[in-house]
């Protein structure tokens, strides 16, 4: 971090009004942050010093390791933080979805065979048509008081709007990192 520049008037040197970063120039105003005018001055000071624009990195506020600017926390101390909230359920049978992640497993054996210590429960959802939705669009594009007595086919929409719904068989599956599984260890490893 470098020391800001800090700007003044020509006719009062004295007063500091702006400060800028030293290495690109990029300018801090006080005047924009809602404060007493002592923290506005060292909230515009600090912002120069440790300028965004010049950033390179953060260092993550748990463990110190260099992380990506704008992150508080290296993706390590993320997960093992939501690790701990997570609540800690018993295993369901499945699916299952890496801790935080993107891969998806049948089994626990799968998870187990990828090396995880950690899995999250799966939320299993089918693609599914809401038919008053979809009516309620139909209205929108219609006269203003137009309602469902002014549409035809209405019942018969409806009908195989359910029939599409329930004919629906290929699942999507969404992790939920508010809880936990722990992939036991295999036997064969203990």
């Amino acid at each position: 971090m470098a020391e800001p520049l800090i700007l003044v008037a020509q006719n009062a040197p004295e007063v500091p009004l702006m400060y800028a970063c030293a290495k690109c120039g990029t300018v801090h105003s006080p005047k924009i942050y809602m404060a007493k005018k002592e923290v506005q001055h060292e909230t515009a000071r600090k912002a120069a010093e440790d300028c965004w624009n010049c950033k390179t990195h953060d260092n993550c506020e748990t463990c110190g390791k260099e992380t990506s600017k704008g992150w508080k926390k290296c993706g390590d101390c993320r997960i093992t933080e939501l690790l701990e909230k997570a609540e800690e359920v018993p295993d369901d049978g499945g699916p299952y979805c890496r801790f935080d992640g993107d891969d998806y497993y049948m089994s626990m054996e799968e998870a187990q065979d990828d090396g995880c210590e950690w899995v999250s429960p799966c939320t299993t959802t089918y693609a599914r048509i809401d038919p008053d939705s979809i009516m309620e669009n139909a209205l929108a594009d219609m006269f203003e008081e137009a309602d469902m007595d002014d549409l035809d086919g209405v019942e018969e929409f409806y009908a195989a709007a359910k029939a599409f719904n329930e004919a629906q068989t290929t699942p999507s599956f969404f992790g939920d990192n508010k809880r936990k599984i722990r992939v036991p260890a295999r036997e064969d490893d203990a």
